[in-house]
C-alpha cells in the first residue's frame, strides 16, 4: 500500500514539474540584416523577412527572406 502512495506521489510530481507543452511565439530575429535561426541577410537578393505562418507575434513560429 505504502508502496503505490509513494508511486503515485512521484509520478504527480514529475508530471507536475514537467515544462508547458504549449508551443512559446518566436523570439528570435526577424530583421531585414538578420533573419530567422539561420540568420541570414535577406538583402543580397533585395527580399524582406517575414514572419511566419502568422504576423501575430503569438502564433509566430518563425522568420524567412521573401521569395519574389
Amino acid at each position: 500500500m505504502r508502496l503505490t502512495v509513494v508511486i503515485t506521489t512521484l509520478i504527480v510530481a514529475l508530471t507536475s514539474a514537467l515544462p508547458d507543452p504549449t508551443p512559446q511565439g518566436y523570439t528570435g530575429p526577424c530583421s531585414v540584416t538578420d533573419c530567422g535561426v539561420s540568420h541570414l541577410d535577406c538583402r543580397n537578393k533585395g527580399n524582406l523577412c517575414v514572419p511566419w505562418p502568422s504576423t501575430d507575434p503569438a502564433l509566430r513560429k518563425g522568420c524567412t527572406c521573401s521569395l519574389g
